[in-house]
């Protein structure tokens, strides 16, 4: 076994692009519309949440009075949690109330102008208070909180986890007390007391699978996602066999150096001997790389730049192998 040290070609991208991707699943502003959720969904009176949930910054109001149409109103909170109307000649102070608090607060107010008003609080967008999912998800968003919800149920909002999800979900904490809590996903569907509850400015991570690269002289050569323990042969079978003219004596691993991807080792693997005696299959580790040589050094050489061209390298954080 050798090893062999190679420059990254730009460290830690992943993982940048991925922090990137997240923070702006969850951000209110200059975010994609695909994105983006849509707050404007009716409150199912079965949760009864328009009475749990408390009036706060961002959200949008609409205001009515019976009898009264001039009155009617659409209305963004501000930050210090206020409004304005029209006919009060001060800023009314809604943050932290109910929709039902609010209407009697309101009912107060135009006293001075109505005998009787009968006032409607709606809020028609929930701004206030969101969690972000991002990740292995099959519809990334910001959601609002507008009633309680906790991790398996924003699992499901986002569409449900993708076949790249892996066995992790990362929930990350940013407000009040701060943490992150790593959950196993098989233990989650098992385990009520891991199902959290989600808090305002939770970030929810699922990050993909590791996957192996098996490349060369195969007939489905590619990425796969590794999500149990797989070996050696059951990768090459996965993707498809390999071919006649394959090396059998002389397949490649190559294999990241620990948490250092500067380096790599390079392990020639014989099937032939694997098949003789099956405890000489390797396990392997995500981002494992298997070349299945060809016959001809030419083509093997080629198999090696189609890796390289496949975007194996730059996933792996490795430069040019030489």
């Amino acid at each position: 076994m050798s090893t062999e040290r190679h420059p990254f070609l730009v460290p830690g991208l992943l993982a940048c692009a991925a922090l990137w991707f997240f923070h702006a699943a969850v951000s209110a502003q200059d975010t994609p519309a695909r994105l983006r959720t849509v707050n404007t969904a009716p409150i199912d009176p079965a949760t009864n949440s328009s009475t749990n949930y408390h009036i706060g910054p961002g959200d949008v109001l609409l205001i009515e009075v019976a009898g009264e149409p001039d009155l009617k109103r659409k209305v963004k909170v501000t930050e210090l949690g206020t409004i304005q109307l029209p006919y009060i000649n001060h800023e009314l102070k809604l943050g932290g109330l109910s929709e039902h608090q609010a209407a009697a607060l309101l009912k107060k107010e135009f006293l001075t102008i109505l005998k009787e008003p009968q006032v409607t609080v709606f809020i028609e967008e929930y701004n206030a208070l969101a969690a972000g999912i991002a990740g292995a998800v099959k519809e990334p968003k910001r959601i609002a909180l507008t009633r309680e919800l906790r991790l398996y149920d924003l699992i499901g909002l986002a569409g449900g986890l993708t076949d790249k999800a892996g066995e992790l979900v990362e929930l990350v904490h940013t407000k009040g007390e701060e943490g992150i809590e790593t959950i196993d996903l098989k233990e989650l569907f098992r385990k009520p007391e891991l199902n959290r509850v989600i808090r305002d400015g939770d970030l929810v991570n699922v990050p993909e699978a590791g996957v192996i690269y098996v490349t060369g002289n195969v007939k489905n050569a590619g990425p796969y996602p590794v999500k149990e323990n797989v070996t050696l042969t059951e990768a090459l079978a996965m993707a498809g066999g390999v071919q006649q003219d394959t090396k059998r004596k002389e397949i490649r691993l190559w294999r990241a150096n620990g948490s250092n991807k500067n380096q790599r080792t390079e392990q020639v693997v014989s099937l032939d001997e694997i098949e003789k005696d099956p405890k000489k299959d390797i396990l392997l580790r995500p981002y494992d790389v298997v070349l299945v040589p060809e016959s001809s050094n030419r083509k093997q050489a080629r198999s090696i730049v189609q890796a390289l061209a496949s975007g194996v390298a730059s996933s792996l954080g490795w430069g040019i192998l030489r």
